[in-house]
């Protein structure tokens, strides 16, 4: 995957490069194709692992009933022998090698019975054999999650699931591999194909393609009615989980349990941080109200509830009152690596260019120079003219940006170079970038930003002007002299690959990281099953010297006895 955004990124400059080279531009395609290709490869690859776990998870619970079920017969015969006072070393030895058989499976604790029955019950204290009974397990598909199957224990006919508390033996070690490498590595690859195909639209939207038209989409939009509604798992609620922030984004799943009819708890499932409803802000007077983090809206009798945390906004809308242990599982980046895809057909519709330019006066004095980019635009426009609002109402407008005593004035002019009064236009200058002016229109209505990077030394009266990055037939509206060869929207979508794009870092240190943490978890999972083959061992050990008797051993004997008695008769 590192490799595949490098080489994505090397296209992106090579289109840079030569804007105006069609070929370039379907390269550009081409590789983009290519990066989100090996996203769903890789995917493929870590959910095939997830169907084989499902399989051995089937054929372990199997091999455990089939133990269990071999126990609970022998502790019959064996009570059954000693009741009689017979004899009943063989059965002993039998079941010995049963038991240590079942632990190499999951995790036990046994304890021996006057009758000379063993009960044996899981590590966490479910029975798995009571005298001659053997409480069967069964692999069924998650009630929430259908891809995998979790692991229940039949008690008196009824199913106690046990997933989240098997520990030990090739069962707790399979489940603990889904968990801590399978599930984690799907999460975590899915928040860098979110991060980075959000981030590209983000910025692919606030340039102008080879025809004069707004970029679209680069990438699938990450929020598109499908994919809201996939993230959100519940038996009785319809859902969705829409991502608002990338940047914010965690790699995990979410769980949400009802405590009560009217209170709930919800927990980070990646490292158990939990919260309750008292957590949040609960000021917004309707679902639409919850904007920022950490808010909620939540009408329990009426089953609907808008809560946003962690970069995700979670919508439920069940249309009854909710239950006690109701559920919901929110999975927001879970598959999102297998459902990346390129949205554009062809290299005309990459959005190297910006829709604005600007130019300095050339009688000012200070050495002052400007670059401009969009910051904003009003969504779902196709014209440069509609997507900044009022800011640049047409072709014949123009903005001025003057440098004062105490600032920056700015004026919308008209074709003649008068400023057009009242104007809504402000200017103000970024608190964490005082050379950064942040120009928009006070029409909250029509949304739209344009920032300017202000180097060097401008002197009061010196001043910019804002126009258009194309020429605008002031009859019919028409587009034309597009600055085709213009690349610097092409620039910030390259720069991406620089910045912090999520909590872990760039694209590729969010990468890094997922590929440094697997192996981590796997040098720690090689050094706990040395460590528990020693404490098995051990236990053989003294159980064997408690018996008097070594299984191994007594098997060799068996062997020379046999040859001994063979070899007279040959």
């Amino acid at each position: 995957m590192a490799i595949k955004l490098d080489d994505y990124f090397g296209a992106l400059q090579a289109a840079n490069d030569d804007p105006t080279s069609v070929t370039s531009r379907e390269l550009l395609v081409a590789e983009s194709e290519a990066t989100t290709r090996r996203f769903r490869d890789l995917y493929g690859r870590i959910d095939e692992q997830n169907q084989t776990v499902n399989t051995r998870i089937r054929e372990l619970t199997e091999e455990i009933n089939t133990q269990s079920k071999n126990i609970a017969e022998l502790n019959d015969r064996i009570r059954i022998a000693q009741a009689g006072g017979k004899e009943s070393f063989e059965l002993l030895d039998q079941r010995d090698q049963a038991i240590k058989d079942l632990s190499e499976l999951i995790d036990i604790q046994v304890i021996d019975q006057a009758t000379g029955e063993s009960t044996v019950f899981t590590a966490n204290g479910q029975p798995l054999v009571v005298g001659q009974s053997a409480n069967m397990m069964v692999a069924t598909p998650g009630k929430l999650d259908g891809s995998q199957l979790e692991v229940s224990l039949l008690i008196a006919g009824r199913e106690n699931n046990i997933t989240n508390i098997v520990s030990g033996g090739e069962l707790g070690g399979v489940l603990e591999y889904r968990k801590e490498i399978l599930n984690k590595s799907l999460d975590e690859l899915g928040r860098v194909a979110l991060v980075f195909a959000d981030t590209m639209n983000s910025q692919h939207a606030l340039g102008m393609d080879l025809d004069g038209n707004m970029g679209q989409k680069l990438f699938r939009d990450i929020n598109d009615s499908v994919l809201m509604n996939s993230r959100f798992q519940s038996e009785f609620t319809q859902g969705s989980v829409r991502i608002t922030d990338t940047s914010l984004l965690q790699a995990s799943d979410y769980d949400l349990v009802f405590t009560s009819e009217t209170d709930f708890r919800l927990t980070r499932l990646s490292d158990g941080k939990t919260w309750t409803q008292s957590a949040f802000d609960t000021t917004p007077a309707s679902a639409s109200d919850v904007n920022g983090e950490m808010q909620l809206w939540f009408d329990p009798a009426a089953g609907d509830m808008a809560l946003q945390i962690d970069g995700m906004r979670i919508n439920a809308d069940k249309n009854s009152p909710f239950s006690i242990n109701e559920r919901f599982l929110m999975q927001p980046t879970r598959t999102a690596a297998d459902d990346v895809r390129v949205d554009i057909s062809n290299g005309r519709q990459l959005a190297l260019a910006s829709p604005v330019s600007i130019a300095q006066d050339p009688d000012n004095l200070g050495t002052g120079s400007a670059l401009v980019r969009v910051s904003e635009v009003v969504p779902a426009q196709t014209s440069p003219l509609d997507a900044l609002g009022n800011l640049l109402p047409d072709g014949d407008h123009s903005i001025e940006v003057i440098k004062t005593a105490t600032g920056y004035d700015v004026n919308l002019l008209d074709a003649g170079g008068t400023p057009v009064l009242p104007s809504d236009l402000t200017v103000t200058a970024d608190p964490a970038n005082p050379n950064q002016l942040i120009i928009r229109n006070n029409d909250a209505n029509l949304p739209g930003e344009i920032r300017v990077d202000v180097s060097g030394v401008p002197q009061d009266g010196d001043s910019f002007t804002i126009n258009y990055n194309f020429d605008v037939d002031s009859v019919t509206g028409d587009i034309s002299n597009i600055g085709v060869s213009d690349n610097r929207n092409g620039i910030l979508l390259a720069d991406l690959t620089k910045q912090k794009t999520s909590l872990e870092g760039t694209y590729q240190e969010t990468y890094g990281r997922l590929v440094e943490r697997v192996g981590i978890t796997t040098k720690i999972a090689q050094m706990d099953a040395k460590a528990s083959q020693a404490v098995l061992q051990n236990t053989i050990n003294q159980r064997e010297e408690i018996s008097g008797v070594n299984l191994d051993e007594e098997a060799v004997k068996l062997i020379q006895f046999q040859q001994a008695y063979q070899r007279p008769r040959s």
